[in-house]
């Protein structure tokens, strides 16, 4: 009822376009590799399945399995960027510890600097980002799960400057046993403010000369993440089965998403999901949000399972998602 309420609020409000826009970095902490998690559009917070790649998303989705999981996920994204995670989970009776390592680098940024005739390149170099996670939680009871995860970060920009923080996502499940209803909640990049190292340079003009001034560089915010959702059961019968998921998603430097996404089995072996993000009301396509539609398959055999998402975005280029888990 109170998801409702705020998603009828939402809907009924004005848009502000300019909200919260561009008061974090570390943006490739909100950069999900999990087909999973990509096909449904991002509504999976109380989504939980045999993937520890859903602990990148929220830390108690892995609390129920009783099996050693690892999974590998991969995204080709935009720009000559590439996103990688690697997660494990390790059941240890009702408690569950792993970890995972989540990285994004972007190639071939041009090196350029000021000279008084123009711009003068020096070069190209790579950006780097990653987040190393250990995982701790447990099912408290036969219905709740809680988990938490302290992870470190770093952000690299070549040889020029690079910096390290230190945050925690922390995260819940809950089960209802009727109808399938799950409720998830979660808290993600909660910590210090990172700060680049040394100094940059600004470039002043006076008439014909160019005056260098160097500055230190100031401390920015992490894209600190309130998220909370439900699942249901649409129908569940002995092979067949579809799931709903909807998602608020609250960042503190942009408007809030509604996330709404769909799960289809036969026989636990054969999916296929997809789901839409909302963002600026709820108009299929948003001049504040450029994904369209998501959607995705996979397969699950034995102790394999292979998943694959495509999201089909208005203005950028559209992204896949590939997802390979083994459990022991």
């Amino acid at each position: 009822m109170i998801l409702w309420m705020l998603v009828v609020q939402y809907g009924e409000r004005d848009y502000n376009p300019f909200a919260k826009v561009g008061v974090a970095g570390s943006k490739f902490l909100q950069l999900y590799t999990s087909p999973k998690v990509g096909a449904m559009g991002e509504a999976s917070v109380s989504y939980f399945t045999d993937d520890p790649l859903l602990m990148v998303d929220n830390p108690a989705s892995a609390m129920f399995m009783s099996s050693k999981a690892v999974g590998v996920g991969f995204m080709p994204y935009w720009v000559q960027t590439y996103v990688t995670d690697v997660a494990y989970i390790h059941p240890y009776g009702r408690f569950k510890f792993g970890g995972y390592v989540h990285a994004a680098t972007s190639l071939n940024f041009k090196h350029t600097v000021v000279t008084d005739n123009g711009y003068e390149e020096k070069g190209t170099f790579n950006y780097t980002g990653m987040a190393v996670a250990f995982v701790m939680g447990a099912r408290l009871t036969d219905k709740f799960s809680a988990a938490l995860a302290p992870k470190l970060i770093y952000e690299g920009f070549g040889s020029f400057t690079s910096t390290y923080a230190f945050a925690v996502d922390v995260g819940t499940v809950f089960e209802t046993g009727w109808h399938g209803v799950n409720i998830g909640m979660t808290v993600q990049n909660f910590g210090t403010d990172p700060r680049l190292s040394g100094n940059y340079v600004i470039y002043n003009f006076t008439g014909n000369e160019v005056v260098e001034d160097t500055l230190p560089y100031k401390a920015y915010n992490l894209p600190l993440t309130f998220r909370a959702g439900l699942s249901f059961d649409v129908f569940r019968r002995s092979y067949h089965a579809l799931i709903g998921v909807l998602e608020v998603n609250h960042p503190n430097d942009n408007a809030e998403s509604y996330n709404l996404g769909f799960q289809y089995s036969y026989a636990d072996m054969f999916f296929f999901r997809f789901g839409k993000k909302f963002r600026g009301g709820f108009q299929w396509t948003s001049d504040s949000h450029d994904e369209v539609l998501n959607f995705g398959f996979g397969l699950k055999f034995a102790s394999m399972s292979f998943d694959y998402a495509y999201t089909v975005n208005y203005r950028m280029p559209d992204i896949s998602r590939f997802g390979l888990v083994y459990t022991f």
